[in-house]
């Protein structure tokens, strides 16, 4: 039997040219203090593709296919990536979330309404169904 290997990905918001998301608020910070802790066998922070307009059809392939974000994931999502993590958890089983900044609507403006996440209702029972240990029931 293979061991499962558990993961955290920081997802940003958007706005984080390619190159500084260490850089950029707190997260290079959290990653290296969720290392230090411990508590994952891996820890990622990477550039996202697509970083100004952070679109949801772009954002969400490379979580899934380049991140493997996967049940034994804690997406750690900020801003645009709060609003990816939520889409994400509505289409597959992850570890948990932890939400910074998240909000269900586009507040009115153009570019978030632009970036796909707010396009459709929020399947909210699918997120229930799909969060592990770390969610919320």
């Amino acid at each position: 039997m293979v061991e499962s290997k558990t993961k955290c990905i920081i997802l940003p918001g958007n706005g984080c040219s390619k190159g500084t998301i260490r850089q950029s608020n707190w997260y290079g910070w959290a990653e290296d203090a969720i290392r230090e802790a411990g508590l994952f066998d891996e820890v990622i922070l990477r550039d996202m593709p697509d970083p100004i307009k952070a679109r949801e059809n772009i954002w969400l392939p490379f979580i899934k296919d380049e991140l493997h974000a996967d049940e034994n994931t804690v997406v750690i999502g900020h801003s645009s990536g709060a609003e990816a993590a939520m889409r994400l958890l509505e289409s597959q089983p992850l570890l948990g979330i932890v939400l910074v900044s998240a909000c269900w609507t586009d507040l009115g403006d153009a570019g978030e309404r632009a970036a796909g996440y707010y396009a459709r209702p929020w399947d909210w029972d699918a997120m229930k169904k799909n969060v592990g240990a770390f969610g919320i029931n």
